[in-house]
């Protein structure tokens, strides 16, 4: 996974002694064709598999503790199942290759990106989903 300039930023102005971001009691998650970019703007198909620009919400409380990261450092990863869409509406197939975690429904700042294991074509009404631990956010 990585980390938006926003996020990365906001950790080296915390070493400078500024204060960091408030805690987050929700995270939200945008589904991507491709690369989201530093910017996480880039390839976004929620819109278009949802039905609406809103993103996904998570509870941060629904992400496990931080532990060891399977080829180092460390992790977190959702509880849960995290369903994008109960019944996709995208008119066209789209392909998910990436995901982008956000700290807010719209707009907002980017936080963090992810590639796919594998990639998932989507068609009108298929569910799209991240299974329990699926989907990590990891610090190396």
């Amino acid at each position: 996974m990585a980390f938006s300039q926003y996020l990365a930023t906001a950790i080296l102005n915390w070493f400078k002694d500024t204060p960091f971001p408030t805690d987050l009691a929700t995270i939200y998650v945008s589904i991507h064709s491709g690369d989201p970019g530093v910017a996480g703007t880039s390839n976004d198909i929620t819109n278009s598999v949802r039905g609406t620009a809103n993103r996904v919400s998570i509870a941060a409380s629904a992400l496990g503790a931080v532990g060891a990261a399977s080829g180092g450092g460390f992790q977190i990863s959702n509880t849960s199942t995290v369903q994008i869409t109960a019944s996709a509406a995208n008119a066209a197939p789209a392909t998910a290759t990436h995901f982008g975690i956000w700290d807010a429904v719209t707009g907002g700042n980017f936080l963090a990106s992810g590639a796919l294991n594998t990639s998932v074509s989507i068609v009108s009404g298929d569910t799209v989903q991240f299974n329990t631990g699926a989907m990590a956010i990891k610090v190396v």
